[in-house]
């Protein structure tokens, strides 16, 4: 499998390009080359997504972005999320990318509900507890969110993992076994 790492720096450019090229459409008024020239640079930069050409990819991110920046105020102007939200809406393409790679035996998910389930109460039940610090309820949420991933991309095993590593942390604030 392809490093995860560049999978998603590329699933990152893929998804900067669709919201920012997105964001420019809309500025029909700058005139019909304007548009030709944005949708230009947009499809040479998810063309260099879909070859794996990261840096060019990355070079059509700056273009589309430097375009944008001349509506830094307006209020749909496509502003840098925190984070969390960042990160969420990268995940779902980094997913896609990862799942165009796996076979079909490979992406079957049997049996991960339970898994799922279990991910989402522990990390209720330590956010939940007056011991819990924020950096806790932070880890929490990242372990979770973690182990969900593993699940969607069909690696339980992963995901057992993540779900291994939320009970120690519940463990560590609690000092009993969260089960």
């Amino acid at each position: 499998m392809a490093d995860v790492y560049y999978i998603w720096r590329l699933a990152e450019a893929a998804q900067q390009i669709d919201v920012l090229a997105g964001f420019l459409a809309t500025r029909h008024a700058q005139g019909p080359e304007f548009g030709r020239e944005t949708a230009e640079w947009a499809g040479a930069g998810r063309a260099a997504v879909a070859a794996g050409r990261l840096g060019e990819a990355l070079d059509r991110v700056d273009d589309l972005r430097d375009r944008a920046a001349r509506w830094a105020g307006h209020p749909h102007h496509p502003d840098e999320p925190g984070a969390a939200e960042y990160d969420a809406r990268v995940r779902d393409y980094a997913k896609d990318m990862l799942r165009a790679g796996l076979g079909p035996a490979e992406a079957k998910l049997a049996a991960t509900g339970e898994i799922l389930r279990k991910l989402g109460s522990l990390q209720r039940e330590i956010c939940a507890r007056p011991e819990a610090d924020a950096q806790a309820r932070a880890d929490a949420h990242y372990l979770a969110g973690r182990g969900a991933m593993a699940v969607e991309l069909g690696r339980p095993g992963a995901a057992r993992k993540e779900l291994r590593r939320l009970r120690a942390l519940a463990e560590r604030y609690a000092g009993t076994d969260p089960t």
